[in-house]
């Protein structure tokens, strides 16, 4: 396969159909669309030049409701722009303040702004240190959030953000009965880039995590503090509801030979435990994960980890070489003593094609299940993240309401029911992994398309 317009640094994500669409990059690719789907055995990639009315580098990509595709920022780009219909042209760039106010001279600290969609259709997003919701039918600001003290959580300073799972077991499926959650974890102090890049050290990242509802009247962010410090790291949602924080360095930010003393420890956190008890922290890697690493929750519940080269060429032999080493973590419920509690999904027996709101079965064999109850299962639904710079663009886990699990053979196989998401504002259409989760205990995931 060959890429032509420079894709370095660029954004991403699904479209409904499955279509892997790339947005962005350097230079000559910073006004490009990708298109690319595995269709077929000699499918290549599908480039659009020009396409946008501004340059998006260090853009972010999100998915709407009606499975169009919002680019907000970029480099000196203080706007956002709808992908268009393939081969057309974006017609407008919408000037947002919020990432021109949020520029630090010479750090930015504002690429790769943290985007959400909620409920109500609006868009979280979240640029250095404030936030805002964005309405984009009508491109107006509706809410302003607090401004999260502490330091800078974009690129370069680079720190991490996810959504807490959105839970649909509590009957809480009206748009104003249903909590949206985000998590934003470490980062770096404003000037830490600039200290880095002028040789004047490496500044110890943030240590410290925010949660904020979103959709509460009166939000607030609340503190807590991670184990150790973190820049250039992930944030996964797993299926089991928990969130993992992986890669990334101690001191400095992104940007070539900015940062030092790799953060080699992931750590699990547990969103529902109380506050003081939510992490956890897990066995060391060996091998440095800094700039330009990445990771991704695979169907098997691993997590696949790879990359890391903060130079601006290949180097073998260094401090920190070029990484090509790829690995595979894996988290607490991949223990082989969970086997015997692990469901797995019978996809030949279980729909996969799922309409909103509307119930669908899934049936599943557990070697050792007796006497399951509604409260031991849950189904989960994750929908797979383009992830770079520590920021996994649309990633969202649903938890959904689930009831009537039926013994199909005793003490053997079950199946359960469960409601689709409501409506695409929580669930944005195309496909999500599935999986069912037996106290914690997560299956395999089975492809569904909603």
């Amino acid at each position: 396969m060959q890429v032509t317009a420079d894709p370095w640094c660029s954004s991403g994500g699904l479209a409904p159909d499955g279509t892997l669409v790339s947005t962005g990059g350097w230079n000559d690719g910073n006004k490009t669309v990708r298109y690319i789907r595995d269709s077929c055995s000699d499918c290549d990639w599908r480039e659009h030049n020009d396409i946008f009315q501004e340059p998006r580098w260090y853009a972010t990509q999100h998915i709407l409701a009606n499975g169009d595709f919002i680019v907000i920022g970029g480099r000196g780009a203080f706007s956002y722009e709808f992908v268009p219909k393939e081969g057309q042209i974006s017609e407008k760039a919408y000037y947002l303040p919020l990432l021109y106010e949020t520029t630090d001279f010479f750090a930015e600290n504002n690429l790769y702004p943290f985007v959400y969609l909620i409920p109500d259709g609006n868009i979280f997003v979240f640029s250095n240190y404030r936030s805002i919701l964005l309405n984009p039918t009508t491109n107006k600001v509706v809410k302003t959030f607090p401004i999260l003290l502490g330091g800078s959580r974009n690129y370069p300073a680079s720190g991490m953000a996810a959504l807490l799972p959105i839970r649909f077991d509590y009957n809480n499926f009206s748009i104003n009965a249903i909590k949206v959650e985000v998590i934003v974890c470490g980062g770096n102090s404003p000037d830490a880039f600039v200290k880095a890049l002028n040789k004047q050290g490496f500044l110890p990242a943030l240590q410290d995590c925010a949660r904020m509802i979103i959709t509460d009247p009166n939000p607030l962010w609340d503190i807590e503090m991670m184990p150790s410090r973190r820049t250039l790291g992930d944030a996964l949602n797993l299926p089991n509801g928990q969130i993992l924080f992986i890669n990334g360095a101690q001191n400095g930010t992104g940007a070539w030979w900015n940062a030092e003393e790799p953060n080699l420890t992931p750590v699990i956190y547990s969103p529902d435990k109380p506050k003081g008890q939510r992490f956890k922290v897990l066995n060391p890697n060996t091998i440095a994960r800094m700039y330009h690493s990445s990771s991704a929750v695979l169907p098997s519940g691993k997590i696949w980890v790879g990359g890391s080269n903060p130079h601006d060429t290949y180097k073998d032999v260094d401090k920190y070489p070029t990484e090509t080493r790829v690995q595979a973590f894996y988290p607490p419920y991949l223990d082989p003593n969970l086997d015997k509690f692990r469901p797995l999904i019978i996809q030949e027996s279980s729909d996969k094609k799922l309409r909103y709101k509307v119930k669908f079965e899934t049936q599943f064999s557990i070697q050792e299940g007796d006497k399951l109850t509604d409260d031991d299962i849950k189904v989960t639904m994750y929908s797979p993240p383009f992830t770079t710079h520590g920021f996994s663009m649309n990633q969202r886990l649903l938890v959904l309401k689930s009831e009537d699990i039926v013994e199909v053979e005793k003490g053997v196989s079950y199946k359960i029911s469960s409601m689709a998401p409501p409506f695409a504002e929580v669930a944005p259409p195309g496909y999500y992994l599935l999986f069912v989760v037996h106290r914690g205990v997560p299956s395999k995931g089975m492809w569904v398309q909603i």
